[in-house]
């Protein structure tokens, strides 16, 4: 390089912007790099890389604290977005999953399903299990929360850009189509926002309490109905297995090893 910049300074730097296009390119295509489909039927997932993390948050609501450190020991694809009504339909004409009578007239296609409880979302993985020969299954809270801070190791303080109430961009009072907002550091879309996202986790009142509550499951993430406080990777909220809502979904998680 010393030497084509002393005799060609011009196709130096012609050469010099040529590598730094290829780097760029590379790091916008490396979500899609690392994504996989396993049938035509399953969605698309994001590789997650094994690693750890500090899990919670300190000087907030209790149930969010202590913050700790959480050891991911394995790798796990994560769907790249919330399960949609699409996605759903092949299930129901499958079998593996039930009939949603109900979508409030907002539509279905790209939307995330809404009104399903924890059973539906165990049902869809166990179905995407049958179809495709892997283990499909809800995340637990530890992994969500994990995807959810896309590599950024502090707190996100709000969720900045998502669809939740008084929070910036496309926002509205109702769920939109997954994919309007730009996706998180994992190359993951609409963890925040949209649709709070039932785990496999059971509930516990904080992370030092040692009685585990399995009459609730853990949802996160936030959704259009609430604001942006809630819409953080590090805000829980237990709820009953049987409950249904207009601003609950899933997402599944796909075990790699």
């Amino acid at each position: 390089m010393k030497s084509l910049l002393r005799h060609n300074p011009l196709t130096a730097l012609f050469a010099v912007l040529a590598i730094l296009s290829a780097f760029a390119t590379a790091v916008r295509a490396e979500p899609n790099a690392t994504s996989l489909k396993d049938c035509s039927l399953c969605p698309e997932m994001v590789m997650i890389q094994a690693g750890a993390f500090t899990m919670g948050r300190d000087g907030g609501r209790k149930n969010q604290a202590p913050a700790h450190k959480v050891v991911i020991a394995k790798s796990f694809a994560l769907s790249k977005t919330e399960i949609t009504f699409d996605q759903w339909a092949a299930c129901v004409a499958d079998g593996g999953c039930r009939m949603l009578e109900k979508d409030r007239g907002w539509g279905r296609g790209g939307r995330p399903v809404i009104y399903v409880d924890w059973q539906d979302a165990v049902s869809y993985a166990k179905w995407l299990s049958q179809k495709s020969g892997k283990t499909y299954r809800l995340p637990n809270e530890e992994e969500w929360e994990y995807a959810a801070r896309g590599a950024r190791s502090l707190p996100v303080s709000g969720a900045g850009i998502a669809n939740c109430h008084k929070c910036e961009g496309k926002a509205e009072r109702n769920t939109l189509p997954v994919g309007q907002f730009p996706a998180n550091g994992y190359g993951l879309l609409d963890m925040l926002g949209n649709v709070m996202e039932w785990t496999a986790s059971c509930w516990r009142a904080h992370y030092a309490a040692k009685k585990v509550d399995c009459d609730k499951r853990v949802r996160r993430g936030g959704s259009w109905y609430f604001n942006r406080a809630v819409s953080t990777p590090t805000y829980r909220y237990g709820a009953r297995p049987g409950h249904k809502g207009y601003d609950i979904g899933f997402r599944v998680l796909r075990e790699t090893k």
